[in-house]
């Protein structure tokens, strides 16, 4: 059944809010990188905040191109996200990030060993579909801004 773009707002938070794992790709000299992270929705801010090591391809990438897309769910309930990374920080002088994310993912890196960082990233663009017959009103959020027609 074709969903209203209010319908797929409202599903795509509650897909968000849900969290787990997500696709996180980005770019950089040895070109396109993807790898599943656990994703945390600040709902209070909007950011996605995923967590790597700070020594991983993706820190890597993301320090030299702050852009990434993100694929959450399946590919008949996806959500596609692109955003730009607003911070990179280590676990331990990010409390707010660490908050967030071990509430949401039950994971706390600042108990772990390695050099974790906290990647914010705020979606300016994100697009839900379920079948081909979404597929032509799929976007869902533009510049940053949910979509409210029908």
């Amino acid at each position: 059944m074709k969903r209203t773009t209010v319908q797929r707002v409202k599903d795509s938070m509650a897909k968000l809010e849900a969290g787990g794992d997500a696709w996180l790709a980005t770019s950089g000299p040895l070109g396109p990188h993807l790898i599943p992270l656990s994703l945390a929705w600040d709902s209070d801010s909007g950011d996605l905040i995923f967590c790597t090591e700070q020594r991983s391809v993706t820190a890597r990438n993301i320090a030299i191109v702050p852009t990434v897309r993100i694929g959450l769910g399946p590919t008949r309930d996806v959500l596609i996200i692109d955003g730009a990374v607003r911070t990179s920080e280590l676990v331990q002088h990010d409390p707010g990030s660490a908050n967030v994310f071990h509430s949401k993912t039950g994971w706390d890196p600042r108990r772990d060993t390695g050099d974790w960082i906290f990647i914010r990233i705020r979606p300016s663009r994100m697009q839900a579909w379920r079948e081909v017959d979404e597929i032509a009103n799929r976007t869902v959020m533009v510049d940053g801004t949910w979509c409210t027609t029908t």
